[in-house]
């Protein structure tokens, strides 16, 4: 990108690295589903969209815990047949993987009763992507993380994928995982009434305190990033860069055409 200062920046700050928090609505509500989940343990579901914020609010909430209280492990490599990711879970769980399915359920069992019951541990166990899982993999979850006759939450599992992993949960064989999701949110991405401030904020704490994009511009952001906040930030990119080439002072609706055409390109 070209010389930011002409806008009176610092840096970009809708890079995927730069990192500025900005309170959304999306987002305080699965955090708040999250945090409720942390206290009850259990399964829970978040599914959107791609490039809505699961990710980035997943990473909030993981940052939140206390390493001395909760282990975390993440798999994201969902398509893997049933005994791999029983293999990667035991990995994931500091433990070494047995050689056989039955050997390595009660050893996964065992890691989480000790992590829970002797070291006070709870352990968080992220599935994401999980719209790949096989079907075999979800059925085994309520066998693997079922306690003292159903009658114990002694980790917290967070599923995460794209909104037909309700479709498939929907099946009747899954009815029993169905059963025990105690919280379930779909996320819907960056509402419209969001934008302008989400990127008022972003660009105040890059170093500008004035207004750079019009209303008109702000209105076709709306409705070219389609509530993804991952789109938004690349076309908020592209119409920084060609709004510095042509020496706009402000960005505008046209500005913002031309960025849409440009990731349509690439």
């Amino acid at each position: 990108m070209k010389n930011l200062a002409y806008y009176g920046l610092k840096y970009n700050p809708f890079e995927k690295e730069v990192v500025i928090s900005v309170d959304l609505l999306d987002h305080k509500e699965m955090l708040h589903r999250l945090n409720y989940l942390k206290r009850s343990r259990g399964i829970g579901l978040y599914t959107g969209a791609s490039g809505t914020g699961k990710t980035f609010t997943m990473k909030q909430f993981v940052d939140s815990l206390n390493p001395q209280l909760y282990k975390v492990c993440y798999l994201s490599m969902s398509t893997l047949t049933t005994m791999d990711f029983y293999r990667s879970l035991a990995i994931g769980l500091n433990l070494e993987p047995r050689s056989k399915k039955i050997e390595l359920f009660h050893q996964i069992r065992d890691r989480i009763l000790e992590l829970y019951d002797r070291q006070r541990i709870t352990p968080v166990i992220i599935l994401d992507e999980a719209q790949h899982l096989k079907g075999e993999v979800l059925q085994d979850l309520v066998m693997l993380f079922n306690f003292d006759m159903d009658t114990a939450n002694k980790c917290i599992v967070i599923m995460t994928g794209l909104p037909s992993l309700n479709v498939t949960l929907s099946r009747a064989i899954l009815d029993p995982l169905r059963q025990r999701i105690i919280s379930n949110y779909q996320i819907v991405g960056i509402e419209a009434d969001e934008v302008e401030n989400y990127i008022e904020i972003k660009l105040r704490t890059a170093g500008r305190s004035e207004p750079l994009f019009t209303k008109e511009a702000i209105a076709a952001l709306v409705s070219n990033s389609l509530g993804s906040i991952r789109r938004l930030n690349v076309l908020l990119s592209h119409s920084l860069n060609i709004g510095q080439l042509s020496k706009s002072l402000n960005i505008d609706q046209e500005v913002v055409f031309k960025a849409t055409d440009e990731m349509a390109i690439n």
